[in-house]
Formats: structure tokens, C-alpha cells, sequence
């Protein structure tokens, strides 16, 4: 079973019957696409294993994991926040966006360390995430660095300081090929695979419309770099 069906199968338990975002139906669902980030920045060894190059280090890059660091951080540290917030009261914030209502009626969410900063980071690096395999999908001669690069350029790197930026440069270096990458979250690149990749899509992206919807509205879209 490709990781897109074990995620689909998550996708109904993030919505109550009004349509509301469930916060643990909703982090459960975000917490199957850090596979995805895993096959996408491979670490420097690892590359070096598929080249069939010897390792010899990369520095900071390899430290990095070529960025798997990066944005595996933006997604599962920002899962834990909210749901270390979500258990300190489960049936007060068992709606997701009750946690950020709660902050702000607080004025405790402006800062870098509040579940609204973290919801809003979440949320970025999920849609950089589901724009690589929409591409991947629309566009089957695309190369799998050159997807990567588009979509970084297109979506993240308007946040990014001068720091994230360097450390993405780098980490185009490290991606794998398309092959590589649709054999480790999906089980190969066949017609069923792939209809299997585009359905999590189809079904995720409402989700995280949704999430970017509220924000916006509350004005919490902060445009700041990091």
C-alpha cells in the first residue's frame, strides 16, 4: 500500500459533519506527509549512495539533510505545538481553528513560538509540498530537481531570509530522481500510482484552502521573511 492510500484513508476524520477542521483528524493528516519530505531532500550520504560517488561530508549540507531538515521541522514541530496545545484542553480546542481564537483573544499570537505562526508555517510547507506532486503529475517529462526548484521559487522563498534561501540552494543539490522519488512514496510510477497520488491531493489541498481561508480573513497571514 502506497503512503497516498494509508493518508486518504486519514482524510475523512479531519472534518466533523459541519465541515469544520477536527484538530486531531487535521494534524493526523499533515503527520502522513513527512514520508513525502523524506523521499524529496534525501540526506548527502544517501545521494552519494545513488550516484555511486564516495562520501566524503558536506558540511552544513549534510547536516541539513539537504533541507529535509528544514522543512520536515516547519511540519512536525509545528504538529506538535498544536497539538500540545490541542491535549492541554482536548474538548476547548477540539476544533482547530479554537486554538487560534483563543490566542488571539489572548493577543498571544504574534509571536514566533504561538500555534498561529505555526499553524501559518504549517499550512506553507504543506501547499510546497502538494505543489511538487501536482507538478510532477501535470508535467511527466519534468525533472524531479527542476519541479523542486520551480515550486520553491514560485511558493516558499517569498518568505524566506537570506539564510533559508541559502540553505534550499544547497539542498537542490541532494534532490533525487523522479523515479527515486515515486518508488518511495508511491510504490512506482504506473497509472494507478499516480491516480493514487492525485486523489490525496484532490482530497488534502480543500484542507489546507481552508486553513489559508481562516487565516486571511483573520488578517494572520504574515508576509514577514524568516
Amino acid at each position: 500500500m502506497s503512503l497516498f492510500v494509508a493518508a486518504s484513508a486519514k482524510l475523512p476524520g479531519a472534518r466533523n459533519a459541519e465541515g469544520q477542521l477536527l484538530t486531531d483528524g487535521f494534524l493526523d493528516c499533515c503527520s502522513l506527509v513527512c514520508p513525502v519530505i523524506g523521499a524529496v531532500f534525501l540526506s548527502a550520504r544517501h545521494w552519494c549512495a545513488l550516484q555511486g560517488r564516495p562520501y566524503r561530508g558536506f558540511g552544513a549540507a549534510d547536516q541539513f539533510g539537504a533541507a529535509f531538515a528544514l522543512v520536515k521541522s516547519d511540519i512536525s514541530g509545528n504538529i506538535e505545538r498544536l497539538r500540545a496545545r490541542f491535549l492541554t484542553h482536548p474538548q476547548q480546542f477540539e476544533l482547530l481553528f479554537s486554538i487560534i481564537e483563543e490566542e488571539m483573544s489572548r493577543n498571544d499570537h504574534t509571536h514566533g513560538k504561538s500555534c498561529t505562526k505555526g499553524l501559518l508555517w504549517l499550512k506553507r510547507a504543506l501547499e510546497f509540498m502538494m505543489a511538487i506532486m501536482k507538478h510532477l503529475l501535470d508535467d511527466p517529462s519534468a525533472s524531479m530537481s527542476d519541479v523542486v526548484y520551480a515550486e520553491y521559487h514560485a511558493g516558499l522563498s517569498k518568505w524566506h531570509g537570506f539564510l533559508a534561501s541559502s540553505a534550499f540552494n544547497v539542498a537542490f543539490n541532494f534532490v533525487p530522481s523522479r523515479e527515486t522519488f515515486m518508488d518511495k512514496v508511491a510504490g512506482g510510477n504506473d497509472p494507478e500510482q499516480n491516480q493514487q497520488m492525485r486523489s490525496f491531493i484532490d482530497n488534502f489541498s480543500p484542507l489546507l484552502a481552508q486553513v489559508h481561508t481562516f487565516l486571511d480573513e483573520k488578517g494572520l497571514d504574515d508576509p514577514a521573511k524568516v
